[in-house]
């Protein structure tokens, strides 16, 4: 490499860490907002995702500020929530609220938290409302197939506005028969059926407390 190119290439070089190493100080000693949020719909235990807000649920908030990577103290400050542009509430160490999903699925609502400090900080969060929603747990999950006899079919609901299933009303259907259950339906398949005879299984699940508030779900197997 030429002398003069290999000086000006080293220049550079420092000069990019110089920044780099500038801007992420900056960003060390920068105050931030992070805002947390928990929907009070309905999952599974074995759930371990996000618990996401259908219509109607309740949503809390929490707030907490981070300055050098610690936690300040923010009994003392005045808080502002906003939701979706509007005031939502304020007040001296205000770090938790809440509100009530009013939009439909696929929709989402605008959170920003501001911290009236020395220095005004915000942070935001963005929460996407979801359809409840039901899946059917069958005898051999990873088979597509039934064995004729007795067979056991769960109905496990996602995100619904309850407490437990038991607020739930299950409507269970086999080939278009209804058939009366609750979370489980104990299905007994038996001779004349024939062997690579398609069974449709559905299942619907509805809100105890609101009839517009439900999910289906309908699987198709082959008995062998």
């Amino acid at each position: 490499m030429n002398p003069k190119n290999k000086i000006l290439f080293l220049f550079l070089l420092s000069t990019c860490y110089f920044l780099l190493a500038t801007a992420l100080a900056a960003a060390q000693t920068a105050s931030r907002a992070l805002i947390t949020w928990q929907a009070q719909s309905f999952a599974p235990a074995e759930y371990s995702g996000k618990i996401l807000p259908s219509p109607g649920a309740n949503i809390k908030l929490g707030l907490e500020a981070l300055k050098e990577n610690k936690l300040q103290d923010l009994s003392k400050i005045n808080i502002r929530w906003y939701l979706d542009g509007k005031l939502l509430k304020q007040g001296i160490g205000l770090k938790e609220t809440n509100f009530f999903a009013n939009k439909g699925a696929t929709h989402s609502h605008f959170v920003r938290a501001v911290i009236q400090d020395k220095e005004e900080i915000s942070g935001t969060a963005d929460i996407v409302v979801v359809s409840p929603k039901v899946v059917i747990k069958t005898p051999f999950p990873a088979s597509a197939s039934v064995p004729l006899g007795k067979n056991i079919f769960q109905a496990v609901p996602y995100f619904f506005n309850v407490v437990n299933p038991g607020e739930l009303i299950f409507k269970w259907s086999v080939n278009n028969q209804a058939i009366e259950g609750s979370d489980v339906l104990e299905l007994e398949i038996a001779p004349p059926i024939p062997s690579n005879h398609n069974l449709n299984v559905r299942v619907t699940a509805q809100n105890l407390k609101n009839e517009l508030e439900f999910g289906s779900k309908e699987i198709n197997l082959m008995v062998r």
